[in-house]
């Protein structure tokens, strides 16, 4: 038997069917929404918890990439002077291709990647050369002034005769306390309460030393972590372009043409981007630590350029930097007994930050990414008051590499209009 088929009510029953397939969908979809926006923290914390937890795994590499990263230009230079070094002295007619910027070099006929051995390892000596040589000098700058004082041991002895005044002072109160509690037979009854708080004191002092301990092993995994980074370092630093070039096969092979180009360009704007931002910030660094020194100098603090280096250089930091200046100018001032001097230190290290904050970092910082200053003022402030701390870190390499990807999405749609008026007129 056939079945009388009306082909507009098989329309009508398509359009209802697919009718409710749309609004079931549409309704799944708005209560997954409901639910992220509602579970918003919840999530945020999961997918922050799962970022520190492959950060404390990954931790060693992640440091040895930032490593490598702050000293690959350095790198650069050492591996170039060496090899102009060996082509001058050693006359070897086949290292012309070597000491050009190629990857990829021939050696005995036969393609290789070029290796940067002797740049990395220079570069490790002359840094660790130049710890050194800090760090005995401002040993013997600070364990030693002119005057012949030990500036510890007038620390440490103004630390001890405090302490000891104090003790001197709660005893003799505790001993007229404790007689007039048993004159009164007082004493008594409040010796249990007396006995619980000195078991409170003695726990809440175990405590702390079992903190102290577990900071000591946390300070040596940190420098054991640290040690291994520079290991790592070394060896990404020397087979930069063999691991470069591993990664851009990879890339090639499991991405399309077109996705792999744009991350490409991506990155490497984002590395043009940050490497001047890093320089803009040293420089900025470098600058700071000249004026705090000069200027503390002139107030006649002591050490002040050992204090200039370390809070201008602690300036990439916003805020820690001018912290770092404060309480060193000031406690050098007060443990040298020159109260007007720390009330000078502190007046002008405030004039400082303020220079640098309004015209010195906007200008050099904002030179090094193109940024004009008065949008690298408005940036840090406004990614300040957002995000915090870390937004006033990030925020002018990332506001820069967002500019990077406006001025080429304009430039693209400005080519697009111009070449359809283009084909318009013909």
């Amino acid at each position: 038997m056939k079945l009388p088929w009306n082909k507009k009510y098989l329309i009508i029953a398509f359009h209802i069917i697919v009718t409710l397939i749309v609004v079931y969908s549409l309704k799944y979809c708005i209560d997954f929404l409901a639910y992220v926006i509602s579970n918003l923290n919840l999530i945020f914390s999961n997918i922050s918890n799962a970022i520190s937890w492959l950060s404390s795994i990954f931790s060693v590499v992640i440091i040895a990439f930032v490593i490598a990263y702050l000293f690959d230009p350095i790198v650069d230079f050492f591996q170039i002077k060496y090899d102009l070094i060996k082509l001058k002295y050693f006359k070897d007619k086949n290292f012309k291709i070597k000491i050009t910027k190629k990857e990829k070099v021939k050696e005995n006929g036969q393609e290789q990647f070029k290796t940067r051995g002797a740049g990395t390892l220079i570069t490790y000596l002359v840094i660790i050369g130049v710890i050194i040589i800090v760090t005995n000098i401002l040993v013997l700058k600070i364990s030693k002034t002119g005057a012949g004082d030990n500036i510890f041991e007038a620390l440490i002895n103004s630390v001890n005769s405090s302490v000891s005044s104090f003790a001197g002072d709660f005893s003799k109160l505790y001993s007229e306390i404790e007689k007039v509690l048993i004159n009164n037979g007082i004493f008594e009854y409040i010796s249990p309460y007396i006995n619980n708080f000195v078991k409170g004191i003695t726990s809440f002092i175990g405590s702390i030393a079992q903190v102290f301990v577990g900071s000591i092993f946390s300070i040596a995994n940190g420098i054991v972590n640290v040690v291994i980074s520079l290991v790592i370092a070394f060896y990404f630093l020397k087979d930069k372009a063999l691991i470069k070039s591993k990664f851009e096969n990879i890339g090639e092979i499991f991405l399309h043409k077109k996705i792999y180009e744009f991350i490409k360009n991506t990155l490497g704007d984002i590395n043009a981007v940050f490497s001047g931002y890093i320089r803009g910030m040293l420089l900025d660094g470098f600058i700071m630590a000249i004026l705090i020194s000069i200027t503390l100098s002139i107030i006649g603090v002591r050490f002040a350029p050992i204090i200039g280096i370390i809070s201008g250089f602690s300036n990439v930091i916003p805020y820690f930097g001018a912290l770092i200046g404060f309480v060193l100018a000031i406690s050098v001032s007060l443990i040298s007994g020159e109260p007007m001097q720390a009330l000078l230190s502190t007046i002008m290290m405030l004039v400082l930050q303020q220079v640098d904050g309004i015209l010195i970092s906007p200008k050099v910082v904002g030179e090094s990414v193109e940024l004009s200053p008065v949008l690298v003022i408005i940036t840090i402030s406004v990614a300040g008051q957002v995000f915090g701390l870390w937004g006033m870190i990030f925020a002018v390499p990332t506001f820069a590499v967002i500019k990077i990807f406006a001025i080429r999405i304009y430039e693209r749609k400005k080519l697009k209009k111009e070449a359809k008026v283009l084909n318009n007129i013909k």
